[in-house]
């Protein structure tokens, strides 16, 4: 008996599934012969709905926004709040933009001087002088040592010497 009854509700349910799906085709048959007999209607009904709204709606709105958005820029008590602050950061920027000016008034003055140096012709005499190292020494600076009239230089400092020097 009990299982009569389950039968019977399976049944039922197959019945209630199937028209659900007939249901479901049907209405969906009725929409696309819908949507067919009135697709140009419906595009040209979405197109004039997008044109109206980029073209009226949207700049109305940028327009009506960016006058509330200056009326309280401009409020004077905000200004009167944010200029002490608004000073102080552009006194800041001023000392940093000083800074890096000095910065780079200095190097390009090191510039301009190692460009001279390189552009300027050297004598004969600092070209062997720049070849034999640079090192020279100053009258009375150096530590020879006078071995039998021969003079030798010791720890391997000062500019080397011609022999009839």
């Amino acid at each position: 008996m009990w299982f009569q009854q389950i039968k019977k509700q399976e049944r039922q349910m197959m019945m209630n599934i199937n028209t659900l799906l007939t249901d479901a085709t049907t209405h969906a048959t009725s929409i696309l012969q819908y949507l067919h007999k009135n697709a140009w209607t419906i595009v040209l009904i979405i197109a004039g709905c997008y044109f109206f709204y980029t073209e009226l709606i949207d700049p109305m709105i940028q327009k009506y926004q960016t006058a509330r958005s200056y009326k309280q820029a401009t409020d004077p008590n905000r200004v009167a709040v944010l200029s002490p602050d608004m000073k102080r950061v552009r006194a800041l920027q001023q000392q940093a933009a000083a800074i890096r000016a000095n910065e780079a008034e200095e190097e390009r003055k090191k510039k301009m001087k190692s460009e001279k140096e390189r552009k300027r012709v050297k004598s004969p005499e600092e070209d062997r002088w720049d070849k034999l190292g640079g090192v020279g020494n100053a009258l009375g600076d150096r530590d020879d040592v006078v071995v039998g009239g021969a003079e030798v230089v010791s720890a391997g400092v000062g500019v080397r010497r011609r022999r009839g020097d």
